[in-house]
């Protein structure tokens, strides 16, 4: 059997790639399991830390602010010695205690009211601080301080914030619990203060524990996921379905993260297994697609590779062909790195040097050898695109001016012909020197053209004033030659559709031929024998159009 070179290319390629992409699927696959399913876990451990670190927050902030206060009343009681015992300091001096407390409290979040208690037995006062939450407008509001001598200490709901942590003697944060001084579900930081090992008070304050959860029961790991709260014997406190006290216990297909809390709980999140491992599934079938779409692919590069060794040789002989006929649009844009990326090259090199000297041919044959500007052909050829621009509308106006140069026969027959090629030079330059903007063309012997366009044709008066100003100037140079003298004429189209380009011609041609005979009427010389016939020549064509009209320079 005999196999192409095309053939034998496909087939090499074809089960190269075939066992390279199955080889790069496996082992991708087993990377994005693993890898994806630690990235899932770690994900939700972030989660659950950041989650725990706003909750640490804010119980850190309410215990710095609770020892902060009490840090102030025994700072009170250490420097007045009847702070507890003169009822009318007392009085005073909780009134203080009220308003600092409550110019402050605004700057924690999930607050529910902060309190000073002091011990009834040495101040035979029930009278303390307690400010309460306004559920309605955010404000505090003073509240009725709790007397704990009507409750028995085992009375939680009503004095166990007093009595816990007076009896532990140390900051203690109470578990969740229904307070029904403020009937509010609430988690309050106490802390007892003693002097001389005498107990002298409690100052405490309270975090609304809905509100709290309010914010918790927000937050979702994967879809389905979410995190509830255990007290220190892991009996739950709070769940987004369970009820309050019971153990929850997690199912086999769920993962269970803890992280303990500052104030002794500790918060628990679940997420489902198939959740967790959504992630690998979902990257293992768009490894899997885009293994199909590799193999799709790499076997069409490997058909437009093996089509590209005979394909560039067939569009080298086509583009060749044009380049032997002259058409120098031949395109050798072959980008390859071998011998057929070489041989383009070569054609392309061979074409930009024929393109170039072709250009150069041109530029020759468009300049005059003279002046350096644009001569008759180069402005035959602009003519025809100007006309074209007129037609589509990108030129709505123009003018043409032409030039002729005085006295070049006499300077030619009295100084010879070399000066009277620098005359020629020294009015080209005036010329272009005056009309900058416009191109400049030298169509006969003495005879230049100008196609004034944009901004020449707007100062077109002014331009030719100052031509004539520089004319002046040259009277008084010491040589003839540089003695510039130019009869001009103007024709303004000013509606360029309206009128031929040849008709513009012809009026500034005629005009031209005006100004002449005036500078040679103020010089007292005569007309020559072709500006004779050119005058008869314009005369009768006036005789035919009488209806034309132009500008004259």
């Amino acid at each position: 059997m005999r196999f192409s070179i095309q053939s034998k290319i496909l087939i090499l390629s074809l089960s190269t790639t075939l066992i390279g992409t199955l080889s790069l699927g496996v082992l991708s696959t087993l990377f994005i399991s693993r890898t994806t399913q630690r990235n899932s876990m770690q994900y939700m451990k972030d989660q659950a830390n950041n989650e725990a670190a706003k909750l640490n927050y804010l119980f850190e902030s309410h215990e710095k602010y609770t020892m902060a206060a009490a840090a102030g009343i025994y700072s009170q009681i250490k420097d007045d010695s009847t702070f507890l015992t003169d009822p009318q300091n007392l009085s005073r001096n909780i009134d203080g205690i009220r308003e600092r407390l409550k110019s402050t409290i605004y700057n924690l979040s999930n607050t529910k009211s902060v309190f000073v208690v002091f011990n009834p037995d040495i101040t035979h006062s029930s009278e303390g601080v307690y400010l309460v939450r306004n559920t309605a407008d955010g404000l505090f509001e003073n509240h009725a301080t709790t007397n704990i001598k009507q409750f028995s200490p085992s009375d939680v709901e009503h004095v166990g914030w007093y009595y816990k942590p007076i009896m532990t003697g140390s900051p203690v944060w109470l578990p969740p619990y229904y307070n029904k001084n403020i009937n509010a579900y609430i988690i309050s930081y106490v802390i007892p203060m003693f002097l001389d090992n005498k107990e002298i008070g409690v100052t405490g304050i309270d975090i609304d524990f809905d509100q709290m959860t309010k914010q918790l029961s927000q937050v979702h790991f994967m879809q389905s996921g979410f995190a509830f709260l255990e007290d220190a014997e892991g009996t739950v406190v709070y769940h987004p379905t369970l009820p309050n006290g019971l153990t929850f216990k997690p199912e086999e297909d769920q993962v269970k993260i803890f992280i303990p809390l500052i104030n002794g709980m500790t918060l628990v999140t679940i997420a489902p297994v198939l959740e967790i491992n959504a992630q690998r599934d979902r990257h293992l079938k768009q490894s899997i697609i885009f293994i199909l779409l590799l193999l799709a692919f790499t076997t069409a590069i490997t058909i437009f590779f093996s089509r590209s060794i005979t394909k560039p040789l067939k569009e080298l002989t086509k583009e060749a062909k044009k380049m032997i006929t002259g058409d120098m649009n031949a395109e050798f844009n072959i980008r390859q790195n071998d011998e057929i990326g070489e041989l383009a090259k070569s054609f392309a090199a061979a074409k930009f040097h024929i393109s170039q000297h072709m250009k150069q041919m041109q530029g020759l044959a468009f300049q005059d050898s003279l002046t350096g500007v644009r001569n008759k052909m180069a402005y035959d050829n602009y003519r025809a695109k100007l006309s074209d621009r007129i037609e589509s509308g990108e030129v709505k106006s123009y003018g043409i001016a032409i030039f002729d140069t005085n006295n070049l026969k006499e300077i030619n027959d009295t100084y010879g012909h070399e000066n009277g090629n620098a005359y020629l030079i020294n009015s080209c330059k005036l010329i272009c020197q005056i009309f900058t903007h416009s191109p400049v063309f030298r169509i006969g012997g003495d005879e230049f053209l100008v196609v004034l366009t944009g901004r020449d044709l707007d100062n077109h008066h002014e331009l030719m004033s100052q031509l004539k100003e520089s004319m002046d100037l040259t009277k008084k140079a010491s040589f003839p030659w540089k003695q510039i003298s130019i009869a001009c004429g103007l024709a303004i189209a000013s509606y360029a559709k309206a009128t031929t380009i040849a008709d513009t011609f012809n009026k500034a041609d005629k005009n031209m031929y005006i100004n002449k005979r005036e500078i040679k009427i103020a010089e007292h010389r005569p007309l020559s024998r072709d500006e004779e016939m050119h005058e008869e020549k314009h005369a009768a064509n006036e005789a035919q159009e009488p209806g034309t009209t132009d500008e004259n320079a």
